[in-house]
């Protein structure tokens, strides 16, 4: 796939992480590409965005595979219709995840290009069918990534996944790691996928904007962040 012209904006990679287990036959996978077609209309609307936000999509199931590149979006892009089938590999998704966002950080360094700290945006239904030795593996990983300000990890579940690990592989800061608390965002369903990649790119836009941020917050109606007691 050829790469859209570039340009000497500052870049911001996004990769989003697409759960498409059996789990999400049906309506949850419909409303997951209806959603895909909405923001690439909604990033055109933005020539901030459609100059500087890059997004690449993995899919995961029983194992993970790169449904788009991570490039920027033009009137041309095609995004995949995804479809569904197998088990919930999670694990294999996060990692071909942030291979891509490595990969893309040493690209833009090879081309002497600024870019912004980068997004993970996960999106599942289900509980995770790796071994408890590959979930701990991969905490690690993401909590090491994140405090070397790597990227910004943000996971969503439906009602259906498994919350608490959500949060507990999503990033702590100092204080949460004291209480022993993380956190995960419970998206109400997939009808509310549009707000959550609305959300994404607003964050992303207020990020853009440091001499003057907006201050972005997530409608309670579309996902709620959920505090979890890691101890237990």
């Amino acid at each position: 796939m050829m790469e859209q012209a570039r340009n000497k904006d500052q870049k911001c990679p996004v990769v989003f992480l697409l759960d498409t287990s059996g789990s999400m036959d049906g309506a949850p996978i419909n409303e997951l590409n209806n959603a895909l077609i909405k923001i690439k209309d909604e990033i055109l609307c933005d020539p901030i965005l459609a100059n500087r936000l890059e997004i690449g999509i993995v899919a995961f199931d029983d194992e993970a595979r790169i449904e788009r590149p991570i490039d920027l979006i033009s009137g041309e892009t095609a995004f995949p219709t995804l479809s569904v089938g197998g088990l919930t590999n999670l694990v294999s998704g996060m990692n071909l995840a942030i291979s891509i966002i490595e990969d893309r950080k040493a690209f833009y360094k090879s081309n002497s290009e600024q870019y912004y700290r980068p997004f993970i945006v996960l999106i599942t239904d289900g509980a995770p069918t790796n071994t408890t030795e590959e979930i701990e593996a991969l905490d690690v990983l993401i909590q090491s990534k994140s405090d070397e300000k790597r990227f910004i990890f943000l996971p969503f579940g439906t009602e259906g996944a498994d919350m608490q690990l959500l949060a507990k592989i999503n990033a702590q800061t100092a204080e949460q790691r004291l209480k022993k608390e993380g956190t995960s965002f419970l998206m109400k369903d997939f009808t509310k996928c549009v707000e959550v990649f609305q959300f994404v790119s607003a964050s992303i836009a207020s990020a853009m904007n440091p001499s003057s941020p907006v201050e972005v917050t997530l409608p309670q109606n579309v996902a709620q962040k959920v505090t979890f007691d890691l101890s237990i």
